[in-house]
């Protein structure tokens, strides 16, 4: 098989097998429903044994956050490497297109007000070229109230006439990066000693994120070879979007928590970090894909021969959850917003073609790593639909209903499902615990929660089909008909300001 070949097989690949698992139950309810209920049976016993560590994970990962939180990272680094965090510096390059002026000041002004010193700061906000007309008129001000609040802070204008490039965060920070590599030589900085993490415009990192990059870089006896992933928490806006908002919204959240204490199942998400060095010895980030995040991960992994890892951050970057104009355009917005994350499904090609007779790496670690890629990405998208066809047998079989497996499955099959909720009180529990308080009287506050405590077993649930299981389907049928994304759909942002949560016209 030719490499085009070999690559268009495994674009097909991961919608064929979601399309033919979901299809192939549908049929089998008419036919033959006892098997169907039995193949259900053994997949929510299994999908119970997931939920159960999930959960236990998600308590050891918030355990981990809140001891980490707690520390003062700056004097921790001052301690334990006195001398050698005094030559680091951190690159941040913030990527706009669109984006009101107040969004960047609430970003750059999270940068402003950390821990870190200024002066080990070098910040960049990357505008595109072809956004003529808030860019142009943003880029001077933003100049003039921020560029002595830094070591050095530049503007860049991400050209629009490059070929075989998306319309994307990707190639923007790319040429960034490209720009800032020529001054970090001109000021003749180890690029060992620079690292670089992405924001999107309405990322707020913690006060104490830089230091405890830093000194997770120092402590790192291979910091070439590592990504730094930050905890994602979208509370900028979190008492201002819709319940099912607001839930997709903490379950992204707390899936991240869940990975950081499984590194080896973690990938790159959003806002990350990584050595200037490596970042040039991988050409910087895809200018291809619109999901440049993840694909970082792989692009890192198979040009370091398999020796690329991620290194969790329980300092957060805070971030908006979906907001739109009204309930239709942010529902609308979060589908979108999914569809492009789940167009991660993209790499499993690529890393299939990368894996296949590749002897760098050993066989078995790539393949598990490719294996959990397309497990991952099956899952997501048939999970919520195999568990409700658990009820379709006794729906489409009045004969069924009369057998005895047909009379005692639903209060089986019920009690499965209830067990299942232990992972939605974990959540509900620690979102309680870490989501900032509802502006406004404390028994509002209490009563929104008292409601989400009551709604989320009936929302959750419908949630993870239309925020989950179909974006994910959307994005794999895409791939299998070869029809990429080639434009970034940017999410509409809030701002934050004065403690009040509010939106920007």
């Amino acid at each position: 098989m030719s490499k085009a070949g070999f690559r268009r097989l495994w674009q097909i690949l991961p919608g064929l097998t979601t399309w033919l698992t979901l299809i192939s139950l549908a049929v089998l309810t008419f036919i033959n429903p006892p098997v169907v209920t039995l193949i259900i049976l053994v997949y929510a016993i299994y999908w119970l044994i997931r939920v159960v560590i999930m959960a236990f994970f998600l308590i050891y990962g918030y355990i981990r956050y809140k001891q980490e939180i707690a520390i003062d990272w700056l004097a921790r680094l001052d301690h334990d490497f006195s001398s050698e965090w005094q030559e680091l510096y951190h690159l941040v390059i913030i990527p706009s297109y669109k984006e009101d002026i107040s969004i960047l000041h609430q970003t750059l002004n999270s940068i402003s007000n950390s821990q870190y010193p200024n002066q080990k700061l070098i910040v960049v906000v990357a505008f595109e070229d072809r956004e003529k007309d808030l860019a142009p008129r943003y880029a001077p001000i933003l100049t003039r109230e921020y560029e002595h609040s830094f070591s050095k802070f530049l503007i860049t204008f991400h050209p629009s006439d490059i070929a075989n490039e998306v319309k994307g965060k990707g190639p923007n920070i790319t040429w960034a990066a490209r720009q800032v590599k020529e001054y970090l030589q001109k000021k003749k900085l180890d690029f060992n000693n620079v690292i670089t993490t992405t924001l999107d415009a309405d990322n707020r990192v913690d006060a104490k994120y830089f230091a405890n990059v830093s000194w997770s870089y120092l402590h790192d006896d291979d910091p070439f070879h590592k990504s730094f992933q930050p905890l994602p928490m979208y509370f900028n806006n979190i008492w201002k979007v819709p319940l099912p908002v607001k839930m997709t919204a903490l379950g992204s959240s707390f899936w991240q928590m869940i990975t950081a204490v499984r590194p080896h199942h973690a990938r790159n998400f959003s806002a990350h970090a990584q050595s200037f060095a490596a970042l040039v010895e991988t050409d910087f980030w895809s200018v291809t894909t619109i999901v440049e995040d993840g694909h970082q991960y792989w692009r890192s992994f198979f040009k370091f021969k398999g020796n690329h890892h991620i290194v969790p951050i329980f300092v957060p970057v805070y971030m908006d959850a979906v907001q739109g104009n009204d309930i239709y355009d942010t529902f609308r917005e979060q589908y979108l917003q999914r569809r492009r994350w789940f167009w991660g499904v993209s790499d499993i090609p690529f890393v299939a073609e990368q894996s296949w007779g590749n002897s760098d790496i050993p066989f078995f670690y790539k393949w598990l790593q490719f294996g959990r890629l397309f497990e991952s990405h099956f899952s997501l998208a048939t999970q919520s639909f195999i568990l409700w066809f658990g009820w379709l047998p006794l729906t489409v079989s009045a004969d069924f209903r009369q057998t005895v497996l047909g009379y005692n499955f639903p209060n089986v099959y019920r009690h499965f499902l209830l067990a299942a909720w232990t992972g939605l009180i974990a959540t509900m529990a620690i979102s309680a615990s870490i989501v900032p308080p509802r502006p406004g009287k404390k028994s509002i506050y209490y009563l929104s929660l008292l409601k989400e405590w009551i709604l989320a077993p009936v929302i959750l649930p419908i949630s993870s089909i239309f925020f989950a299981a179909i974006p994910a389907i959307d994005s794999q049928t895409r791939l299998m008909f070869n029809k990429p994304f080639t434009v970034f759909n940017v999410t509409k942002k809030t701002a934050v300001a004065g403690g009040v949560l509010r939106v920007d016209a």
